[in-house]
């Protein structure tokens, strides 16, 4: 009797490691759901290139670039929301030293 007790608990141990060591990968490995959530996000910007707001934006982070030196406020009237945020981005890609005309050869 004592030794089914024993090999049944010894059994019990064994599928309760085996379970959470097979479960264990599952939780680290990102779903398809989870991807697409990412992908989303790094794909927000649309492509703003045409836009003069954003090539201005650039010109400016270019500057501040070079100088080392980000501007506290940008004084410009927007006629929309889309460009305002279109400045925004070319700002952002200019600060970071990047020219939108390295990836918008015209």
């Amino acid at each position: 009797m004592q030794k089914q007790v024993q090999r049944l608990a010894m059994f019990t141990a064994l599928a309760i490691g085996a379970a959470a060591l097979s479960a264990t990968p599952a939780l680290a490995t990102p779903t398809a759901q989870d991807q697409d959530h990412r992908d989303r996000d790094q794909n927000q910007h649309p492509d703003f290139s045409n836009n003069s707001y954003y090539r201005l934006g650039n010109r400016e982070g270019l500057q501040d670039h070079r100088k080392n030196l980000q501007r506290s406020a940008h004084h410009h009237n927007y006629k929309t929301d889309m460009d305002k945020r279109a400045h925004d981005d070319g700002y952002q890609q200019g600060w970071q030293g990047q020219n939108y005309r390295d990836n918008h050869p015209r």
